[in-house]
């Protein structure tokens, strides 16, 4: 039960998880997808869409923003 808890609160990254505490905040949180300095294309949108579903799934609004834009964008410059 114990690990289950635990998996309901990782976060997904693109290589893996962050085991972080829900309890602990984090400034980092997408730190990486919200840098000015972030690229990505339309190869990663599978990631990107199973990041935001993580993110919408555990209610973590403020990051499924993130992948929302980075979508958005990706649409924009497909077309």
């Amino acid at each position: 039960m114990r690990k289950l808890r635990a998996e309901m609160h990782r976060r997904m990254l693109g290589n893996g998880y962050c085991a972080r505490p829900v309890g602990l905040d984090c400034h980092f949180e997408s730190i990486c997808e919200s840098c000015t300095f972030f690229q990505t294309t339309i190869e990663f949108r599978p990631i990107l869409e199973k990041q935001r579903e993580d993110a919408a799934s555990k209610g973590q609004t403020g990051r499924k923003q993130v992948f929302d834009g980075l979508l958005a964008r990706l649409e924009e410059t497909a077309s």
